[in-house]
């Protein structure tokens, strides 16, 4: 019965990577490889926006130059990521400060980001097919060919930020060196259903071909000393091994004890809140604490007082301003402020969208129901 189970298992995971890769192979189908004048002409350019962009980033005035700069390599070699990070930076701080060469400089450098995001998106995709082959030929293990595509991807991201037309190869040439390292370097963990590092699973693997060898000469189960000396390691070595490896535990499976209950519902949380949600909230309250300590101390007291985050009772605007010593006008006038630091603070968090319905104004609402 086990066997059938995992064959099953194994054809319906199988059926989902065809279909996976079906949509896939439709979307490849327009993506036309380059000629090697299209390729010489794309890198050509992409990494003659790079310069410019470094150009740009590195003639900032001061004090900006240094925190936005300082400790990080020269712009040319950076991945396309960190480039986009720190030009969303610079336009946050053109935004804040009314400085006219800082705002040149941010409207100069999206247009450069821009520009070359759509000449690297342009050699991404004409060379999905260069990975798609090299993904097929190093095919196998137990790892399905989707996994293995979509890292081998990786790989292509990654040529496409380093690549140097001056090296005198071609763009495919390098990217496949690139692609193939990336797929054989994550292949073990793409074969297991729990990701383990790839030293972990080269010892495993180890200590795995050592019982089996020494079973096949003792004709019997070796002990935990010999597989270890087997594999030349030590006992206490093979313990802490032994002990990292993953159970694989089935969400739908019976709870022990409880035939009517799955282990799915052992598992919910009795406050009715769901690990998706408690993690964005901490997240949230994590902004928010760094956001808080930003303010001058009169306004954090009004807001720690007013809305009880120190744990405490929210007090009524009355109530503060005798501890404070000032007028009720004055905490609501304070209070007021404070919220709209906040509010402006969270919106550059989120990368200038306006917060939502729910959380504008109304954020931090006191659970106090007495009067002000």
């Amino acid at each position: 019965m086990s066997g059938l189970y995992s064959w099953t298992a194994m054809n319906n995971k199988q059926r989902r990577d065809d279909s996976a890769l079906d949509q896939y192979m439709q979307g490849l189908g327009s993506c036309r490889p380059l000629e090697a004048t299209e390729e010489r002409r794309l890198t050509s350019k992409m990494r003659r926006l790079r310069k410019e962009l470094a150009h740009v980033l590195s003639n900032l005035p001061e004090p900006h130059r240094c925190r936005l700069l300082g400790g990080i390599p020269d712009g040319r070699e950076m991945p396309f990521t960190q480039l986009e990070g720190i030009v969303s930076w610079l336009t946050r701080e053109a935004e804040e400060r009314p400085d006219a060469a800082l705002a040149a400089a941010a409207r100069r450098a999206r247009a450069i980001l821009k520009v070359l995001a759509s000449a690297r998106a342009t050699l991404i995709t004409r060379n999905l097919r260069l990975t798609y082959h090299l993904a097929r030929r190093i095919a196998g293990g137990g790892a399905l060919l989707a996994d293995i595509i979509q890292v081998g991807n990786l790989g292509l991201l990654e040529a496409a930020d380093r690549f140097d037309p001056g090296r005198g190869v071609r763009f495919s040439t390098y990217a496949g060196t690139c692609i193939t390292g990336v797929i054989i370097r994550e292949m073990p963990g793409l074969t297991q259903a729990v990701r383990v590092p790839n030293y972990q699973f080269r010892l495993r693997s180890r200590l795995d071909q050592s019982r089996r060898g020494l079973a096949q000469d003792l004709r019997r189960e070796p002990t935990m000393a010999e597989t270890a000396a087997g594999a030349s390691l030590t006992e206490q070595k093979t313990w802490e091994i032994l002990a990292t490896k993953p159970t694989i535990l089935e969400l739908d499976a019976p709870f022990p004890g409880a035939m009517d209950r799955s282990l799915a519902d052992a598992l919910a949380a009795d406050d009715g809140i769901s690990l998706q949600d408690q993690t964005i909230l901490n997240n949230m309250l994590e902004h928010l604490q760094d956001i808080l300590t930003s303010l001058e101390p009169r306004l954090r007291t009004v807001l720690r007082l007013r809305y009880g985050l120190g744990g405490e009772r929210p007090l009524t605007l009355r109530e503060i301003g005798d501890s404070m010593n000032l007028s009720k006008e004055r905490i609501r006038q304070l209070e007021e402020e404070a919220m709209k630091i906040l509010r402006t603070r969270m919106r550059n968090l989120r990368g200038g969208r306006r917060p939502a319905r729910a959380t504008r104004g109304r954020a931090l609402r006191p659970v106090s129901t007495a009067k002000t």
